[in-house]
């Protein structure tokens, strides 16, 4: 029967503190120290509505879209959705719209329209006629 062999582990030869899993920042560099951020792409509109969003597993969620812009949204949503995977979300005025979602802090998450759309046609941020004034 052969010898039984003795591996060693991570942390029995010092791997565990190389495998910090919070490893330090990376520092600034000066010439962009105390710059402001960069602008957004696109300006985001508030919208606070509800929304039903569709993943690649078939499965059909209910959220609330915080905002809105013409390359992504924001929502609130009760069920984690992973990052990188991408969904459907029903705008609208618009129909279904192909995104992938980006961040997902919390109940908070971040989607990046595959294809821009016209905000033009959505019912969340178009301007609302005022009726007619009877004479």
């Amino acid at each position: 029967m052969p010898a039984l062999a003795f591996y060693a582990s991570f942390t029995s030869v010092g791997y565990a503190k190389q495998m910090d899993r919070n490893p330090p920042r990376m520092p600034i560099p000066p010439e962009q120290d105390g710059l402001p951020l960069k602008p957004r792409r696109t300006t985001r509109i508030a919208v606070e509505q509800p929304a039903r969003m569709r993943s690649q597993a078939l499965y059909q969620i209910e959220v609330k879209v915080r905002d809105v812009s013409t390359c992504g949204f924001m929502a609130e949503c009760a069920a984690p959705v992973p990052i990188g995977s991408y969904v459907s979300l029903d705008v609208p005025g618009v129909g279904p719209v192909h995104a992938q979602v980006r961040w997902q802090i919390g109940t908070s998450m971040g989607g990046m329209f595959l294809d821009p759309i016209n905000l033009v046609r959505c019912e969340w941020t178009a301007v609302k006629a005022d009726p007619a004034i009877p004479a």
